[in-house]
């Protein structure tokens, strides 16, 4: 998966950084209780859901401890029905997103993947037909090779949305609140990955609407194109983030704020900033 939305570790307090590891390792045991292959999947966007239901339901959660076979040692994590849920949504993002490769690709070990992944614990037939057919359209719409960023963007940002629809406690206008900030945060999360991608994509002739939008074309210095098209993408990718920051401003947050605060105002922007300049990404596990 992709894995972009994360803390700043190094202005975390750590008592902010137990906390963050905690949630991180609830995720991770959530998966490992329901299909455990898809930990080897995990990134820190699921996280960034359980943190935020978390807080806007105002819960504080206490340590739990168990022995993690990847670090040979005892554990903290945290247990709640809000990381169970983002776990939950997790796994029917990556069970459409193999479904989909597989049609692509005719993958077969992403098609033995996808048996472990029937029957997901906590999803519902209604966001699983909706997911469905907006994973199939993402799909064609990069076969047809859409020229520009917009459209493929546009449709990630509902997929992420559309994880956040279904929160009845919310009042009306926390919710639509809720739903723009997922939206842009998934906009930014395609045009940053596009981004990331883009010299490997060229290198192997895959799409990347970034590559057609700004006209790259056979035998131009992949280098000299990225450098040129930087300051255009990073243009696009802020005023994405100035709508996150101003939704976010605008939610009741509860619990966690701190490390919250550090994503949104911090975290986003950082990793913006490294992405654009080359500099090398973790996007799956975490370390402390």
């Amino acid at each position: 998966m992709f894995g972009y939305v994360k803390p700043e570790k190094s202005e975390l307090k750590v008592r902010e950084m137990n906390e963050f590891r905690a949630f991180y390792c609830g995720v991770c045991t959530s998966l490992h209780k329901s299909r455990y292959l898809a930990k080897l999947f995990l990134s820190y966007d699921a996280v960034f859901f359980a943190l935020i239901l978390t807080s806007i339901r105002g819960k504080i959660l206490e340590y739990k401890k168990r022995f993690c076979g990847v670090e040979l040692r005892n554990i903290s994590y945290y247990e709640s029905d809000e990381i169970s849920l983002a776990a939950s949504n997790f796994l029917l993002l990556l069970k459409y997103k193999l479904l989909d490769d597989v049609r692509d690709e005719r993958n077969f070990v992403k098609a033995l993947l996808l048996k472990f992944f029937k029957n997901i614990p906590g999803s519902s037939a209604t966001l699983e037909s909706r997911l469905q057919a907006l994973i199939v359209e993402l799909g064609e719409t990069e076969r047809k090779r859409e020229p520009t960023i917009d459209k493929p963007a546009e449709i990630f940002g509902s997929i992420v949305a559309l994880f956040f629809e279904n929160l009845n406690e919310l009042s009306s206008e926390q919710r639509t609140v809720l739903i723009h900030l997922a939206r842009h945060v998934g906009k930014w999360i395609y045009v940053l990955d596009a981004f990331d991608d883009l010299k490997k994509d060229v290198s192997k002739g895959n799409y990347n609407p970034l590559a057609i939008q700004f006209g790259f074309t056979h035998g131009m210095d992949i280098q000299e194109f990225t450098n040129k098209i930087r300051p255009k993408v990073r243009e696009y990718l802020f005023k994405i983030l100035d709508e996150v920051v101003l939704a976010y401003n605008l939610l009741e947050l509860k619990t966690y704020k701190g490390i919250l605060d550090n994503i949104v105002y911090l975290g986003l922007f950082e990793e913006t900033e490294r992405v654009l300049s080359g500099r090398k990404t973790c996007k799956r596990i975490y370390t402390a």
